[in-house]
């Protein structure tokens, strides 16, 4: 698994409440990428959805099965990546 860097940010509410974020940079997914495997997992679930940034081979992946499915912290590719590709993640959880 790539190196996780937690970057935590503290913000106030509307409300007045503090909130925190965090943020997985350069992050390798867990999984086999064997060119046959379509399932990899990420070591937190993205808070939102829509915070993950995810490429293979340096190419930007588009989401909502276009390119992959996100359920919780669980990536389905469409098309399994090549053997050897490199998968890398960003996202605030």
């Amino acid at each position: 698994m790539g190196m996780i860097k937690p970057i935590v940010r503290i913000q106030p509410t509307p409300s007045g409440s503090i909130v925190s974020t965090s943020f997985a940079d350069n992050e390798t997914p867990s999984g086999t990428v064997n060119g046959v495997n379509d399932t990899f997992t990420l070591a937190h679930t993205p808070i939102p959805a829509g915070s993950l940034q995810l490429t293979v081979n340096g190419q930007l992946m588009k989401a909502n099965g276009t390119d992959y499915t996100l359920t919780t912290n669980s990536i389905v590719f469409v098309t399994a990546p090549p053997t050897g590709s490199i998968i890398i993640a960003w996202y605030r959880y």
